[in-house]
């Protein structure tokens, strides 16, 4: 490590302990205002335990190469890294199961329309799976199935929100602290074909790289943003934005930079922030927004078919164009949520490429045919139209990073859960419209059900004392 890159990581962990300030700060606004409840809770375990045996090989083991007997280097995780995985996936799957039973059951929850479509995506690509010989079913699938049925009962808006930014900023603080303690762990090596970036540095905290670590932080942006309450929230944006900067990714930097705009024009309100008379989107805004998020999809989904080539894209052209030969096998289904990654087994592919195909919407033509493009689609519309006019500038702001990284990366995985689920079960919560006899309730708790806005602050005992007649 060069001093510029020791000095580097000692602001990052420096960073991160500062940042504990305004977290806190809004957290406990967030507790006392009855924002956090059991969908936060679901979500901050399946974000923790869904990046915990990753997190614990790093703190561990470092970025140390592991060489089997003939030197080279071996591809994959520790065989104790992977039974953790198996028990925190098994964790993962009883509590989403358990937190849906009791939202059924106990609490007579609404089901949501956006996560059933997600749920529907996700079937869909395991029947694909089926379809093609393909393992039916695998731990992480029945996980990611969970993680959806647990979203279709949940609370949207707010207390979900709270949630993801919650997985943000503890990712961005453990970072910190290793920053603090081994300097060189949270840093990866520069190299030709991958350049540092702005801040000269490869900063991947405790992630396996920088790209799924920048990949959680530009996507957890608007839920800062917007699940949190107060001045505190905006610092903390713009610390996650810096901490995605900082990675290196230059995706990731000009998606921060950009969904940082966007919430500063945009400022977006939920729909228990709104005024009484706030209930249409402006015309500006509309302008402003749509043709954005248009533009960002038809790039992600022009981008595998017209491309500039390798020399400017990498093996992202390479691959992209030995998918869109395959198309025509399964044009409908596709050809199984899993049939990308099995090509690395089979020596067609190396290990950095396999995990997905580095687009959003090729990744789902190559794995679910034209009918799981069409159910993409059509939940990110029903995403952006069933809060309503008060609620299409939140979603909008959800939606810009997502679609602006699945132009060269893939945020959303329908077919395992990954590092990113928790941002799919959050984002698919978007807040929806409230209605008139609602706004017009006393607010409810935090525990209540999902038409109900987060209660006021609490009061504290004296105030909510009995008080004594005047009558003798």
């Amino acid at each position: 490590m060069t001093q510029h890159q020791t000095d580097m990581a000692l602001v990052m962990g420096v960073l991160a302990l500062l940042s504990l300030i305004p977290a806190t700060i809004a957290l406990r606004r967030a507790r006392a205002f009855g924002d956090w409840d059991l969908t936060s809770t679901m979500i901050l375990l399946v974000g923790v335990l869904a990046n915990l045996s990753t997190i614990l090989y790093v703190v561990h083991s470092g970025r140390s190469e592991r060489l089997d007997s003939l030197g080279d280097v071996v591809i994959g995780l520790p065989t104790w890294v992977n039974q953790i995985g198996s028990v925190a996936n098994g964790t993962m799957l009883v509590a989403c199961l358990a937190f849906a039973l009791h939202r059924l059951l106990i609490a007579r929850a609404k089901v949501r329309a956006a996560p059933l479509i997600a749920l529907a995506l996700a079937l869909l690509l395991t029947f694909s799976d089926g379809l093609h010989g393909l393992e039916l079913l695998a731990p992480r699938q029945l996980v990611l199935l969970a993680a959806l049925l647990a979203a279709a009962v949940a609370r949207p808006g707010r207390p979900a929100f709270v949630g993801g930014a919650a997985v943000v900023l503890l990712t961005t603080l453990l970072g910190g602290v290793e920053a603090l303690i081994q300097p060189d762990t949270v840093l990866r090596e520069c190299r030709p074909d991958n350049p540092c970036g702005v801040l000269g540095i490869l900063y991947a905290g405790v992630f396996t790289n920088e790209n799924i670590f920048s990949l959680l932080l530009v996507v957890g942006i608007p839920f800062v943003w917007l699940g949190l309450r107060g001045p505190v929230r905006i610092v903390l944006a713009f610390y996650v934005a810096f901490v995605a900067v900082a990675s290196g990714s230059r995706l990731a930097t000009a998606t921060a930079l950009a969904t940082l705009a966007f919430l500063i024009v945009l400022r977006p309100r939920l729909p228990e922030e709104a005024k009484p008379g706030d209930r249409r989107v402006s015309t500006g805004k509309l302008l402003l927004t749509a043709p954005i998020l248009g533009v960002a999809a038809a790039v992600g989904l022009i981008a595998p078919f017209h491309h500039p080539g390798p020399g400017t894209l990498g093996d992202r052209a390479l691959i992209w164009d030995m998918a869109r030969d395959e198309l025509h096998d399964g044009t409908w289904f596709g050809l199984g949520g899993k049939a990308w990654a099995a090509k690395y087994p089979a020596g067609e592919i190396p290990a950095a490429v396999s995990p997905s195909l580095h687009n959003q919407w090729i990744d789902l033509l190559f794995a679910g045919g034209v009918v799981a493009l069409a159910l993409f689609v059509m939940l990110l519309v029903v995403l952006l139209v069933r809060g309503g006019a008060t609620a299409y500038p939140a979603a909008a702001s959800v939606l810009l990073p997502v679609l602006l990284t699945s132009v060269l990366e893939r945020p959303w995985s329908f077919s395992i859960s990954n590092s990113l689920t928790f941002a799919l079960v959050t984002a698919v919560l978007v807040p929806t419209a409230l209605r008139r006899a609602t706004a017009a309730a006393a607010p409810g708790s935090g525990s209540s059900p999902a038409e109900l806005p987060a209660r006021t602050p609490r009061r504290s005992p004296s105030a909510t004392g009995p008080v004594r007649s005047t009558r003798r």
